[in-house]
């Protein structure tokens, strides 16, 4: 991907500054303060549906704004480099990367033209339901079951920590319909929140991003149409890994926007801060700490965008969607260690910007695919790119 943005990309960065630093922000107190638990997110959502923030990616055509995966992610980036607060951000990522875009992209005529527009404009707000109690990182392991009747499917069975769920108008559901190992026997579905059987309880409090509300999802019975089949039957695999490349990309790019504004605040700070009569960036250690910032934040960043610019070309790398999901990730939590640091005994107060970003980074190693994981997998995919070189 070029570093160098067209001229309709800076406006679109410009704008989405603009709005984080005038609309959202003052609805969260100020951004320095640290505090993220008790802010309007209802007010927040219902300003990204004036300014059409809802619907990034989907066509114009149902009121979205047409956006490639990119120019998504440098809306979010900046976002959150003008210091919105990231767990709102995440909700907002998680309907649309995870949820909207395959709809979108995956769904019959008749799903679109009942959910697209609805989604588009915010008022109808997404939420991906995967995980179980016992199928985090092993997705496929799930036990929720899709039976086949008379009247379509009824489904059955537990998802936890699942995103926007106490928020969330629509479901996409994976569930089991075949014995067939691995993805083969997995379909989706998308389960309104209002279908008799299906049940929502909010999760616990987060110590970070606390504002990406989320929750367990039970369904009991839970009986939908043949035409809420997402993908077909036996589909659930391909919706499940559209909505992974999106979500690892989109959600991420909040990250990459959160270790901007830190690293920013770490050079005011060092700049103006000084020990034994001279600034704090005159020692050494500290400028070796600040170049590394500044180093795995533009690694990150390279990272991620390359990936992104591989699934907007039609040509997806999951090897390279995993490795920059990680990296991105280890390295926000690996900047905002180093912020603490140099912020010393001002930056573990509960309440500090430093200790906020810290806290907000840490789930972004477990969400979306823990760390450890995106590396097996990536792993997996090269050898098997490898032998198909070589046969």
């Amino acid at each position: 991907m070029s570093s160098k943005r067209t001229a309709d990309q800076e406006a679109l960065v410009a704008e989405a500054q603009s709005f984080a630093r005038d609309t959202l922000i003052p609805l969260t107190g100020s951004a320095d303060e640290g505090a993220s638990a008790s802010v309007d997110c209802r007010a927040m959502w219902d300003a990204c549906m004036a300014a059409r923030y809802t619907g990034l990616p989907l066509s114009t055509s149902v009121g979205g704004r047409g956006l490639s995966l990119t120019d998504c992610m440098l809306v979010f980036e900046s976002m959150a480099a003008a210091g919105a607060d990231p767990g709102f951000l995440f909700s907002l990522g998680v309907h649309q990367f995870a949820v909207a875009v395959s709809v979108a992209s995956i769904g019959s005529e008749d799903q679109r033209a009942q959910w697209l527009k609805q989604m588009a404009e915010g008022s109808c707000i997404g939420a991906l339901a995967v995980s179980e109690p016992e199928a985090g990182s092993d997705t496929y392991a799930m036990t929720t079951r899709a039976e086949e009747n008379a009247d379509g499917f009824a489904i059955s069975g537990e998802k936890i920590w699942i995103s926007n769920a106490p928020v969330a108008d629509l479901f996409v559901v994976l569930a089991r319909t075949d014995d067939a190992p691995g993805m083969f026997g997995i379909s989706s579905f998308v389960v309104p929140s209002t279908t008799k059987g299906l049940t929502i309880e909010r999760g616990p409090a987060k110590a970070g991003i606390r504002n990406a509300p989320w929750g367990s999802v039970r369904l009991d019975r839970a009986v939908v149409s043949k035409n809420n089949l997402l993908g077909g039957c036996g589909g659930g695999g391909a919706v499940f890994q559209s909505s992974m490349r999106w979500e690892r990309c989109g959600l991420y790019a909040i990250a990459l926007g959160a270790m901007r504004k830190s690293f920013g605040d770490c050079l005011a700070h060092v700049r103006h801060r000084t020990q034994f009569g001279k600034p704090l960036v005159d020692n050494d250690v500290v400028a070796r700490s600040i170049a590394l910032m500044k180093t795995r934040l533009e690694a990150a960043r390279l990272l991620l965008y390359d990936a992104a610019a591989a699934i907007d070309d039609g040509e997806p790398d999951d090897a390279a969607v995993c490795l920059a999901k990680a990296y991105v990730s280890e390295s926000a939590v690996a900047n905002a260690l180093a912020a603490q640091e140099l912020f010393g005994a001002a930056g573990v107060l509960e309440q500090s910007a430093a200790t906020t970003f810290l806290n907000d980074m840490l789930p972004f190693r477990v969400l979306s695919g823990a760390t450890d994981v995106q590396y097996k997998i990536a792993t997996r995919l090269m050898l098997r790119a490898h032998e198909r070189a070589h046969e």
